[in-house]
C-alpha cells in the first residue's frame, strides 16, 4: 500500500518514476551505485582529483545509472530492464567522460584548440546531459538549455538589447566540453564532491537507525500539545529535511505516516496534505545540510559554507514557527484531537536509541566547526556512523545482516546522487551560455530599471523570477538560474550577498508549495486523496511566514546574526512576535475565536513588526498585545455571566 502511494504520488508531481530491473541488471546498477558512494567516499578523505577529472568520473557513473534505471519512455520501454539503445547510450557517455580524463593535460594546456573528434564528442556529451536530464527530471530544464544555446548562436537576431554578436557552434561546443565554464563547470562540481558526500551520509545516517529516531523524537516533543499530529509532521519534516534535497521526497517519506494519523484523529485531509506539503518544503531550508542549493550558493558567493548554515537558522525557526503557530490556532479553532498518550515513546526508550543519530551529526559539526572542508567532515562522520552501526554485533550472521544494510545504503546514496548530477550539470550548461551571451547581465539591469532603484520593487521582482522559475523546476536549478539573473541586481542596490542569495533561495525553496505548479503540494495530496486546490491553498496560508521571513532578513539583518549585536537580539524578538500575530490574524484564532476587526488588527500588527524599526515595532506590539488583552476580558466577562463571545 505504501508503495502504491509513493508511485501515485511520483505520477501527480510529474517526478520521473525509475524502472524495477530484476535479475542481473538489477545486481549491475547496484554495484555501480555502490561503486560511486565509494568514490565519493575516498575522494572526501584524500582530496578531489584535478575538477575535469573529478567531474568526469563522477558523471560517469551517473550517465549509467540514469540511463538504466530511468527509461526513455513510460509507455513504450520496458519496464523491469534496459534496452540496447540505453545500453548505447551508456557506452558513449562513459567514451565522452573517458575522453577528458585521457587528454586532460592537452585540454589544459591548449585551451580553444580542438580537433574535429573533439568537437564530435562535445556535441554528443550535451546530447548526453539533456537526454539524462530529461529521463530523470521531466523536459523542462533541457529546453532551458537548449534556448540557452540558441540565444547564444542566434546573438545577432534578437533586438534591441536582447542581441549580441553571437557565436559560433564549434565555439559553443569547445566552452561546453573543453573548458570548466560548460558541463564541467563549478555547478557541476559541487554536485561532484560535496553534494554527492552528504547524500550519501544521509542515507547512511538514515539506514543505521537515524530514521527511526526523527519520527519518535517529533512524537515525543511535540505529540501531546495542540495540534500534536500536525506539528510531529512538522518537527520530523525539519529533521528528514536536514538530508534531503528534495521536498517531493520529504513528503514521500514523513507523509505516508504522517498524513494517515492526522486523518484517523479528525483532521480533514486537505490540511492535513498541506501541512506535509509546508513541513517538508521548509526542511529544506533547515541548517546544517539545507539541500544541494547552500552548497551551490557557497561557491557562488565565495562563502564558507558553515557561515551560511549558520546564518540560515533564525530564518529556518523562523519558518516553522510561522507553521506551528498556524496550526496551533487552527487546532484549537477546530477542537482537535491530540496524539493519544500511549503512542508518545518515553525520553527513557528513545536517548539511549539516539546515538546513532546524534554521534555522527556532532563529528559533522565538530569538523566543520574547526574548518576543514565539508566533504572531509562528511567522510568522518559518515565513517562514524558505520562504525557505531556494528557495536554490539555478537556472531557472524549479525554481522552479515548489518553488511548488507550498509551496502544497501551505499547502493540507495548513488541511486540519490544521479538525480541532482544530472540537475547540477544541466543547470550549469544554462549558466555557462548566459555567461557566454550577456544574458544574465541584460535581466539584471532589467530588474535594476523596473524598479527604479527602489529596494522592495527589486526584491518583490526578484520573488516573482525566483517563484515563475520554480514553477518548473527542482528548488537548485531554480536558484541557480533565479542567482544568475537577480543576485548581481539586488547586490548592485547595496544588499550583501548572503542575504541577497539567500533571500533567491527562499523563494526557489516555496515554489514547490506555490500554485499552479506545486510538486511538494501534488505528492501529499496524492498520498491524502485530497483535492490538490484546496491542499495547495491551505499550503499557501500555513505556510505564509515563509514568504514573509526572507523580506524580514533583507530589511533586518540581525536575523542572519550580521550587523551588531543589539541588532541580533532585537529584530527576531519583533519577528517572532510578527509571525505569531500573523499566523493567529490568518487562522482567526488567538485565545479565542476572533472577529474580522481583530484578523485584520493582529494582520497589520504582523506587518508592522517584520520591518525592524522601533516605531513600527512598538506600534505592532501595542496593537497584538490590545488585542489579546479585549480577548481574555471577554473571558472573564462571560465566566461572569454578562457576555456570550
Amino acid at each position: 500500500m505504501q508503495e502504491e502511494r509513493e508511485i501515485e504520488a511520483l505520477k501527480k508531481t510529474g517526478e520521473a518514476e525509475p524502472r524495477s530491473l530484476k535479475g542481473s541488471g538489477a545486481k549491475f546498477i547496484g554495484l555501480v551505485a555502490v561503486f560511486l558512494s565509494l568514490f565519493q567516499l575516498y575522494t572526501a578523505y584524500r582530496g578531489p582529483f584535478p575538477n575535469m577529472i573529478q567531474r568526469s568520473i563522477h558523471l560517469a557513473f551517473v550517465f549509467v545509472i540514469a540511463f538504466s534505471v530511468y527509461p526513455f519512455s513510460k509507455k513504450r520501454s520496458p519496464k523491469e530492464r534496459f534496452s540496447f539503445p540505453d545500453l548505447t547510450l551508456m557506452i558513449i557517455s562513459l567514451i565522452a567522460c573517458v575522453f577528458v580524463i585521457i587528454n586532460y593535460d592537452r585540454i589544459m594546456l591548449h585551451p580553444g584548440e580542438s580537433t574535429r573528434l573533439d568537437i564530435i564528442l562535445g556535441i554528443f556529451a550535451t546530447a548526453l546531459v539533456l537526454e539524462a536530464t530529461r529521463r530523470t527530471l521531466g523536459p523542462i530544464l533541457p529546453i532551458l538549455a537548449i534556448l540557452s544555446m540558441m540565444y547564444a548562436y542566434f546573438g545577432p537576431y534578437f533586438p534591441g538589447i536582447w542581441a549580441h554578436r553571437g557565436f559560433r557552434i564549434t565555439h559553443i561546443v569547445e566552452t561546453l566540453y573543453l573548458s570548466s565554464f560548460g558541463i564541467w563547470g563549478m555547478i557541476t562540481g559541487v554536485s561532484a564532491t560535496i553534494v554527492a558526500a552528504f547524500l550519501i551520509f544521509g542515507a547512511i545516517l538514515y539506514s543505521t537507525g537515524g530514521g527511526e529516531i526523527f519520527v519518535e523524537l517529533a512524537q515525543r516533543v511535540a505529540g501531546r500539545s495542540h495540534g500534536g499530529p500536525a506539528k510531529v509532521s512538522c518537527v520530523s519534516s525539519a529533521f528528514f529535511g536536514t538530508i534531503s534535497g528534495s521536498a517531493v521526497a520529504n513528503v514521500i517519506v514523513d507523509g505516508v505516516f504522517n498524513i494517515p494519523l492526522m486523518k484517523r484523529l479528525g483532521y480533514k485531509p486537505e490540511f492535513a496534505a498541506a501541512v506535509e506539503a509546508t513541513a517538508s518544503t521548509g526542511g529544506q531550508l533547515t541548517p546544517p545540510i539545507m539541500g544541494a542549493g547552500a552548497f551551490i550558493m557557497a561557491e557562488l558567493i565565495g562563502i564558507p559554507y558553515i557561515t551560511i548554515a549558520i546564518a540560515a537558522v533564525f530564518p529556518a525557526v523562523f519558518f516553522y514557527l510561522g507553521l506551528a503557530s498556524s496550526i496551533h490556532f487552527e487546532a484549537q479553532r477546530l477542537g482537535l484531537q491530540r496524539i493519544p498518550k500511549e503512542l508518545i515513546p518515553s525520553f527513557r526508550k528513545i536517548l539511549p536509541r539516539s546515538l546513532p543519530l546524534f554521534l555522527p551529526v556532532a563529528v559533522l559539526l565538530y569538523f566543520m566547526g574547526r574548518g576543514y572542508y565539508p566533504t572531509t567532515a562528511v567522510f568522518w562522520a559518515s565513517l562514524t556512523a558505520i562504525l557505531f552501526y556494528f557495536v554490539g554485533v555478537r556472531d557472524w550472521r549479525q554481522f552479515k545482516q548489518k553488511f548488507k544494510g550498509i551496502i544497501d545504503s551505499l547502493e540507495s546514496g548513488g541511486r540519490s546522487i544521479v538525480l541532482v548530477a544530472c540537475l547540477c550539470t544541466c543547470a550549469q550548461i544554462i549558466i555557462g551560455m548566459f555567461n557566454f551571451s550577456g544574458f544574465g547581465i541584460k535581466i539584471s539591469e532589467l530588474i535594476i530599471d523596473l524598479s527604479a532603484g527602489r529596494l522592495f520593487l527589486a526584491l518583490f521582482f526578484t520573488m516573482i523570477v525566483s517563484l515563475v522559475l520554480g514553477l518548473g523546476l527542482p528548488t537548485t536549478a531554480a536558484y541557480v538560474l533565479a542567482a544568475a539573473v537577480g543576485g548581481p541586481a539586488l547586490v548592485t542596490l547595496g544588499i550583501p550577498a548572503l542575504p541577497a542569495h539567500l533571500f533567491i533561495f527562499y523563494f526557489a525553496v516555496l515554489s514547490g508549495i506555490t500554485p499552479p505548479v506545486c510538486p511538494a503540494t501534488y505528492a501529499a495530496a496524492a498520498i491524502a486523496h485530497s483535492n490538490w486546490i484546496m491542499t495547495g491553498r491551505n499550503a499557501l496560508k500555513l505556510g505564509l511566514a515563509g514568504f514573509i521571513v526572507p523580506f524580514l532578513f533583507v530589511y533586518g539583518k540581525g536575523m542572519l546574526l550580521m550587523g551588531g549585536f543589539p541588532n541580533i537580539i532585537v529584530t527576531p524578538i519583533s519577528g517572532f512576535a510578527g509571525i505569531i500575530a500573523l499566523a493567529s490574524g490568518i487562522t482567526g484564532f488567538l485565545s479565542r475565536r476572533i472577529s474580522w476587526v481583530e484578523r485584520l488588527l493582529l494582520i497589520i500588527a504582523g506587518f508592522l513588526m517584520i520591518q525592524p524599526d522601533f516605531k513600527t515595532d512598538f506600534l505592532g506590539a501595542l496593537l497584538l498585545v490590545g488585542v489579546y488583552l479585549f480577548q481574555k476580558r471577554g473571558f472573564i466577562y462571560k465566566k461572569q455571566g454578562k457576555i456570550q463571545p
